[in-house]
This record gives C-alpha cells, structure tokens and sequence, in this order.
C-alpha cells in the first residue's frame, strides 16, 4: 500500500525527527533518560545462566523460575495498571518504579539463595511494567498530535534497543568483574542517573496527569 500523499517514504527520517523532538529539555527526554539508564546499566536477563551457575549449580529448573518470576511480576503489576496511570504524579511514580527496579536486582545479585532472587526478580518485573506504563501515559499526554507518530516511532526504538544493549553490557562487564558485581555495579550507577534525572528535570518531577499546561501542545 502506498503512503498517504504528503507523508513521504522516509521512515527512518521521520524516526530521526521524533528522536530529536524527544531530546529537547521536557518530560519526555526525562522519562526516556530514566528508561535508559535502567535498561542500559541493569539489564539481569544475560546474566541469568552465570548466576544460576554460581549459586544455585546450575539447575535448568532454577533457571527457568528465574525468567518466570520476571514474568509474573509484571503480570500482576499490570493486571492493577489501572491505578497506575490513574495517579497525578506520573513523573515521580515512573522515577520511583525504575529506582525499585534497580534495587531488586542489587538484591537479586546479592542474594545467597533461591527463595529471595525469585522475590527480587518478580518485585523487578512488576516495577518494570509500572515505569513502561508511566512512561508510555507521559509520552502520550505531552506529545501535539502532529508529533504523535513520529515519538511513538522513537520510543519503540529506544524500548527495543534498551534491553538487548543492556544484555550485551552486562555480559560483557561479567567476563571481568564476574555476573554479580557487573549486575550490583550498574544497579548503583543506574540509581545515581535515575536520581540526577529526577533532581535535574523538573519537568519530569513536577508533571500531573492532569495539569492542561502538559497536554495537546507540548510541554512548555
């Protein structure tokens, strides 16, 4: 099917002006920002065989239960989405998710036995899935109409790109430091820019669901 007249057949070029519509100072460069540091700096899917191997002699069992207890942890945090993304301060909820999501993995990647990593890991999912869907709120609410299309086509991008980055980094960190202390490590790091995000962007801090200055326009 050919594009609509007007609209060009430059995908790429139109990802590439969503991309620069997202950094200008805002809410959205902020709830980007966030998402990044916590899918580039703590990403744990990688490191799953290395820890298994290290502590729980590396039963194919445990390391099954990992991936689940990710996946049920977002399934339940997203079952209750709906008081989610009914909250004013989205901003906040989302800085509050990715810092929870940082801090069950520097417990998963501390953590001596299967029992608790199972809770850390369903308590990241859940905290996953809640800064997804702040983030997403925020995107949509902030964003003209005009630019809808092209920063939905940026953040697909950065959403699909974060993680499988992230995976690389942490492997690539555990060859030298080992699986643990590349996951603690870039928890730690990943906590210090999600929290200088949070000081530094008042947009992001400051930002209500509600709040008409957010909306249909941009941000201000």
């Amino acid at each position: 099917m050919a594009p609509p007249p007007g609209s060009g057949a430059r995908p790429w070029a139109m990802t590439w002006e969503g991309v620069r519509h997202v950094s200008r100072p805002g809410a959205v460069r902020g709830a980007f920002g966030t998402d990044l540091f916590a899918t580039l700096l703590v990403m744990p899917v990688s490191l799953f065989p290395m820890i298994n191997d290290l502590r729980l002699d590396g039963a194919p069992e445990t390391l099954g239960l990992m991936t689940t207890s990710v996946a049920v942890g977002g399934l339940l945090a997203g079952v209750l989405s709906g008081t989610v993304v009914r909250r004013q301060r989205l901003g906040r909820i989302q800085s509050a998710a990715a810092a929870v999501w940082c801090l069950a993995l520097i417990g998963y990647g501390l953590s001596p036995a299967l029992a608790p990593m199972l809770l850390c890991l369903a308590l990241a999912g859940a905290a996953d899935t809640v800064s997804v869907i702040t983030r997403g709120a925020i995107v949509q609410l902030v964003t003209p109409d005009s630019r809808r299309g092209r920063v939905s086509a940026a953040e697909h991008v950065i959403g699909a790109a974060g993680p499988d980055l992230g995976n690389a980094r942490a492997g690539l960190v555990a060859q030298l430091v080992g699986a643990p202390a590349s996951l603690v490590g870039g928890g730690v790091l990943a906590l210090v820019g999600i929290g200088w995000i949070a000081v530094r962007n008042r947009h992001l801090r400051d930002f209500r669901r509600s709040d008409e200055r957010w909306t249909d326009r941009g941000e201000p």
